[in-house]
């Protein structure tokens, strides 16, 4: 159990990848409650008429991963996609 496996090395690269993506774009883009709910508050503008209620800031994680699940269904081995699907799920924990 204490080995690793060319699967587990992959799957601590992309984790690795994710953690200094989402890093860099905390620089770039500053706090990601704060970006996410400039998002919302755009989205919600955009979609007002066809809500019930208005998007938050979770809302906006959880739709980022949709958008990269939809282009991993076309390419699953497409590792950046894989990479930022893992680092919108660890924003999420900063917003939910």
């Amino acid at each position: 159990m204490g080995e690793t496996t060319g699967r587990n090395t992959m799957r601590d690269k992309i984790l690795d990848d994710a953690k200094a993506v989402v890093a860099s774009r905390g620089d770039d883009y500053g706090p990601v409650a704060e970006n996410w709910e400039r998002t919302a508050k755009i989205l919600n503008g955009i979609l007002a008429t066809k809500l019930r209620h208005p998007l938050s800031p979770a809302d906006v994680g959880m739709m980022m991963i949709g958008v990269k699940m939809a282009r991993l269904s076309n390419a699953p081995e497409h590792r950046d996609t894989q990479v930022d699907i893992a680092g919108y799920a660890a924003l999420l924990s900063e917003v939910a």
